[in-house]
Parts: structure tokens; C-alpha cells; sequence
């Protein structure tokens, strides 16, 4: 008979010696040290993540430092015009495009793990042509090198973590990426409110250099990797050292070569082609589209400018680390609910808060613009109750960076590597992140003539009725792969 305790299950069999107890499930206990285990192995892997957060928070290091001091690490004048100052960011997008269609190559071609190492060539280069630059052509080049290896990393850690976590936790595993992100976008502001950008620079290629060479090589390759390309002892031993004694690792291998096998010979490039491929690639494309038009990359670049716009008493270096604050707190909240609640959900709420927000914010604006252009001759005292309101776009923003990082923004990049078995999860991974970023790109570069064709309001309810479309798409489209191996 099956008796039940707190932290375990076991079975009593009437043929064996009295008192013998056969485990049927891992107890609890077990299980968290194994998954405090795994965290660990995740924090180790996302190193490369947060040097992508460092690398995209950077520009507001410089912007900041050129204001009072514009020299060069050699005392030479640096001088940045504003096209340039611009991009700073898009040439980081710009770069990830050949890395990303690379990437798929080279971490089908090399495993998740030695392509993590090597990644860490270029983007040292990357970062100390920027800390040695006397003139913006070098800082350019550096940021455009930076960005082909940021796109390495997306493609080799989340590719990784989605194949080294236990199903029950494959969700939280993902967004310890994003979690790491956020928080090194963080790190790096707060090291330049204290240093220079050259500085920060070169403390920028030093943690990518000990994510490579001190930390990745310590970690497990992937095991459905070692499975899915004949290595079968490896990822045995892999799979014992993860799972534990209670999981039956001989099963999981060879439910893995059958979920690859049964492509037929069609892995790699070719399989794209697939119609049932191709079906799950447009839903990725749809939520990429969706995520970067409701505004969650233009908040993460303008909302400096637009909370010290509105009124907020903060310099440019607090109401950044209030961002980016937000943005990881959305992550963490993700991680902790997504394999509770599942994706589709934490899309959901995601998308209404950003419904509610956009709205608040695109009325306020329409009102407070439309009560300026007739309240010249108002007394000081409707002045002062117009000021009252003035907290609503800085609340109504933070709620936007919060909500956007709670499920529209890293879904897109956790279904991407759920969706596909491991023949091809790499490749498709590499294909679906490009278009993201072409997305991102786009909704960057049009957001001032939009802003101008709509006025700020109109760009506000647009944000919402994207939203809106994101909240129908995900109910009606989206797959929720929750609880479910992705082989």
C-alpha cells in the first residue's frame, strides 16, 4: 500500500523482509539541495547574460561622464555627436544580427559549453577597443563587437538552460538570464557613479573574462546535447549528477533520442522548412513583434528622459537604477510564478498591466497637454493642482517597466528554445533571437517619428491597443508549454 509523510513517498511490500522500505519518490528534502545545486549552475552560466545588461546600460555611463568631462583615458577630447550618441545602442542590435545567425552554427557545432568559453574572445576585444578609444570610430567598432558576442550569449546559455534544469523549474532556470541582465545593467551604473566610461569599460571585459575562463569551464555540457550527438556516458554521468539516484536516467536518454530521431534525418538548417517548425517559429515572431511594439525596449532607452521630463527630482544615474530596479524585480516576480501559473498566464497579466498603464498615461498626457495650451491666463493656483497630478506618468511608467519584464519582454526568448527538440533548438533559437532584434531595432529607430505622426498620447494608446492584440494573441495562439519536456 502507498502511505504518504511530509517530504517523501514510499511503498511497503508485503513479499520483503518486515520493516523494508522501497522509495518511490525523491523526498523533498533531496530535491531542494538538488535544485540549490542547479541555481548555482545557472548563476555560473548567466555571467555571460549579465555582461549583456552591462553592455546595453553602458551608453548611460558615457552620456553622463561626457556632460562635466569628455577626455579619453590618454587625456585626448572625445566629442560624440548626437547620431553618434544614438548609436551607441542600435550598433549593440546591429551586431547581434550575424551573431545570432553564427551562434546557431557554432553551438550546434561545438556544444553549449564551449561556446560559452568562446565567446569570451571577441567580446573582451569588443569592450577594450571601447575602454582605449581616443575617438568615436573606436567606440563604435567596440560596441558593434560587443554586440555579435552578446548574441552568442543569448544563443548558448539559453539554449543551455533550458536543457540542463529539471522540467519543474525549466521556466525559472530561463529567466535566471533575464534575472542576471537586469541586474548587471545595475552593476554597471552603479560602478560609474564612481569611475569613468573607460573605466567602467575595462571592469566590463575583466567579468566577462572570469565568466569564460573561470567560471564556464567548471560547468556540466548539456546532457541532451551529449545524448542527442552519440555521447551516451557522458550525459549518463551528466543526468546522475543532476537528477539524482531517484530519476531513471537510462529512460530519459532514450525518450530523448526518440523525440530527435523522430525528425526523420531532418535536423539542422533543413528542418526549419518543416511545417510544423515554421508554425512555431510565427508564434515566436508574432510575440516578438508584439513585446517590442508595446514599448519594452523604447521604455528601457527614453525612460530617463521622459520620468526627469515629467517631473521627477531624480539626476539621470538614480532614475536609471530605478529602471532598471524595476525591470529586475518584474524577472524575479516572473521566475517565481512562471512554472506555478504557467506562461501564458504571466503573459496575460503582463499585457493588462500594460493596457491599464499605457492608457493612464496616454489620457494624462492628452489632458495635461490639451490644459497647457489654455491655461496661459490660469492664476497659480490651478497651477498648483495640475502639479498635484504630475506623480501619474512617473508611477505610470514604473508600473510599464515592471509589468514588461513580468512576461511580454522574456517570454518571447524562453519559447524560443522551448518549442524545439534539441536537433534543431539551436539553429531555430538563432533564427527567431535575429528577428527579435530586428524588432527591437525597428521600434527603437521609430519611435521619434511616431512620437511626432501620433504625438506622445497617440504613442501611448498605441503601446495599449498592441497590448491589447498581445492579450487576445496570447489566449488564442500562444502554446503554454508549462510542466512539459521539450526534449
Amino acid at each position: 500500500m502507498m502511505k504518504n509523510q511530509s517530504d517523501v513517498s514510499y511503498d511497503i511490500v508485503p513479499s520483503a523482509p518486515k520493516g523494508t522500505v522501497i522509495f518511490t519518490k525523491e523526498p523533498v528534502r533531496t530535491t531542494r539541495v538538488r535544485y540549490m545545486k542547479q541555481t548555482g549552475i545557472f548563476l555560473l552560466a548567466t555571467l555571460g547574460p549579465m555582461n549583456f545588461g552591462m553592455g546595453l546600460s553602458w551608453p548611460n555611463t558615457i552620456a553622463s561622464d561626457l556632460q562635466h568631462d569628455n577626455s579619453t583615458l590618454f587625456g585626448t577630447e572625445l566629442q560624440l555627436l548626437d547620431w553618434q550618441m544614438d548609436m551607441l545602442s542600435s550598433l549593440v542590435f546591429i551586431g547581434t544580427l550575424p551573431g545570432f545567425l553564427f551562434g546557431g552554427w557554432l553551438v550546434a557545432r561545438f556544444g553549449r559549453r564551449r561556446s560559452m568559453m568562446g565567446l569570451v574572445l571577441p567580446c573582451m576585444v569588443g569592450w577594450i577597443l571601447v575602454a582605449l578609444a581616443v575617438n568615436s570610430t573606436m567606440i563604435l567598432l567596440g560596441r558593434f563587437i560587443c554586440g555579435f558576442s552578446f548574441a552568442l550569449v543569448a544563443v548558448s546559455v539559453r539554449t543551455y538552460l533550458s536543457e540542463i534544469s529539471d522540467t519543474a523549474i525549466r521556466g525559472a532556470a530561463i529567466l535566471t538570464a533575464e534575472c542576471l541582465r537586469s541586474f548587471g545593467a545595475i552593476v554597471i551604473i552603479a560602478f560609474g557613479m564612481c569611475s569613468s566610461w573607460y573605466y567602467s569599460a575595462f571592469f566590463c571585459a575583466f567579468q566577462i573574462l572570469i565568466s569564460g575562463l573561470v567560471a564556464v569551464p567548471f560547468l556540466p555540457e548539456s546532457p541532451t546535447y551529449l545524448t542527442v550527438t552519440g555521447k551516451d556516458e557522458e550525459a549518463r554521468s551528466v543526468l546522475t549528477r543532476l537528477r539524482g539516484k531517484y530519476f531513471d536516467v537510462d529512460a530519459e536518454i532514450q525518450q530523448l533520442k526518440k523525440q530527435n530521431n523522430s525528425k526523420e534525418g531532418n535536423s539542422g538548417w533543413g528542418a526549419l522548412l518543416k511545417p510544423e517548425i515554421m508554425k512555431k517559429c510565427l508564434i515566436v515572431f508574432g510575440l516578438f513583434g508584439i513585446s517590442n511594439f508595446c514599448g519594452t525596449e523604447v521604455i528601457k532607452a527614453n525612460a530617463v528622459r521622459i520620468l526627469q521630463t515629467s517631473g521627477l527630482s531624480f539626476d539621470a544615474y538614480t532614475s536609471t537604477l530605478i529602471i532598471f530596479v524595476l525591470l529586475l524585480s518584474g524577472n524575479v516576480f516572473q521566475a517565481l510564478l512562471v512554472d506555478r501559473i504557467g506562461r501564458r498566464k504571466c503573459l496575460v497579466l503582463s499585457l493588462i498591466l500594460l493596457v491599464i498603464a499605457y492608457t493612464i498615461l496616454g489620457t494624462y498626457v492628452y489632458l495635461d497637454t490639451s490644459e497647457a495650451i489654455t491655461s496661459d491666463s490660469q492664476d497659480a493656483g490651478s497651477e498648483g493642482k495640475i502639479n498635484a497630478w504630475s506623480w501619474i506618468p512617473t508611477a505610470c511608467l514604473m508600473v510599464c517597466s515592471f509589468s514588461g519584464s513580468l512576461g511580454i519582454a522574456p517570454t518571447p526568448w524562453m519559447l524560443a528554445v522551448e518549442y524545439f527538440p534539441t536537433s534543431i533548438r539551436s539553429q531555430v533559437m538563432s533564427v527567431c533571437s535575429f528577428f527579435g532584434s530586428v524588432m527591437s531595432f525597428a521600434s527603437l529607430q521609430v519611435y521619434s517619428p511616431l512620437q511626432e505622426a501620433l504625438t506622445p498620447a497617440g504613442l501611448y494608446w498605441s503601446y495599449a491597443f498592441f497590448a491589447v492584440i498581445g492579450i487576445v494573441y496570447s489566449l488564442t495562439i500562444v502554446q503554454d508549454t508549462t510542466g512539459q519536456k521539450v526534449g
